[in-house]
């Protein structure tokens, strides 16, 4: 993913993306809904600052076996959280408190933290594992398609009965976090971004991943609009466990932004919406992210790690 992609490679990393990127923020929520997800992924990235900003923390604490403890988290504030995500004060506050009863997060008045103890809990570890299936599927994906080339790939260190889940956890969260701006900028709000992300999702999920459209960014090289699959409004309350009547709120906001087209089957994202200036750059935007992450990734072994079974069967053949 290195320098400018032509516009079918753009359209093509961009789909595989947004669908990756909906997969981790719904993953991240525990079972809760995409805004949760991300307030959960915000707050404990917020607290591990310092294992974030350290490599050799970052090793240390990388496996499921080896949490890091409470004295390394650092509490954020609710404002603070609610900034980072561009969502309204009153929100994060409610929805925070409503986690906190539920023993997921504790509060106080330095602020909010999200402890150990469900960190090291069996639920966690479930999701952990698979939050690591989903980027290393990712990432084969990727690596299919010749996105991830000339990436340096230093041995790995880890072993299979001990994978780097929690490193892979940190780095795919700082990712999905990263994505909250350019998703606001370009909508206004952060739950109507996601909704529309989801229906572009939903749109497309259809195609093979070779699928890239024309070798221009005019609306004509996209897909034609009657070759989408529209989606209902119940079934992207489904996917992303947001109440049906915030969905439709949102979704004819979208109408009305002429973002999103209503018809007897559901609403479509049309080409010219995907194919607008602003909408190409938050793709491109995304590709620096997603480059950041695999970097990343690669830079701690992980890569080379779930590259060696591969290699071994390719060796064996």
């Amino acid at each position: 993913m290195n320098g400018r992609l032509p516009p079918s490679r753009i359209r093509l990393a961009g789909r595989l993306a947004n669908g990756f990127a909906l997969d981790l923020v719904k993953l991240g929520g525990w079972g809760r809904d995409v805004i949760d997800g991300l307030l959960l992924m915000a707050i404990s990235q917020a607290n591990i600052a310092p294992i974030t900003r350290s490599p050799e923390l970052q090793l240390a604490y990388a496996t499921l076996d080896a949490p890091p403890p409470d004295e390394l988290r650092r509490p954020v504030s609710v404002n603070a959280v609610a900034t980072s995500l561009r969502i309204p004060f009153e929100t994060a506050r409610r929805r925070i408190a409503a986690l906190a009863e539920l023993g997921v997060l504790e509060t106080s008045r330095k602020g909010v933290v999200l402890p150990q103890a469900p960190l090291n809990s069996p639920f966690y570890r479930a999701f952990a594992e698979a939050n690591c299936e989903l980027v290393r599927r990712y990432y084969e994906r990727l690596d299919r398609l010749g996105f991830l080339t000339g990436l340096n790939r230093p041995d790995t260190s880890f072993t299979p009965g001990n994978p780097p889940l929690r490193l892979i956890m940190r780095l795919s969260s700082d990712y999905a976090l990263r994505l909250a701006e350019p998703v606001s900028a370009y909508i206004g709000d952060l739950v109507t971004g996601m909704i529309l992300m989801d229906v572009i999702q939903a749109n497309t999920e259809h195609l093979p991943d070779d699928e890239g459209g024309g070798d221009d960014l005019s609306p004509q090289s996209y897909l034609a609009d009657d070759e989408r699959r529209p989606v209902r409004p119940a079934t992207l309350s489904e996917r992303l466990g947001v109440p049906p009547e915030t969905v439709r709120r949102h979704l004819n906001r979208l109408v009305s932004d002429g973002r999103c087209v209503a018809g007897e089957d559901g609403y479509v994202v049309p080409a010219r919406v995907l194919a607008d200036g602003g909408f190409v750059e938050f793709i491109l935007d995304n590709q620096t992210h997603m480059h950041r992450l695999f970097t990343g990734l690669a830079e701690f072994g992980v890569l080379s790690f779930w590259d060696a079974p591969r290699a071994g069967l390719r060796g064996a053949a």
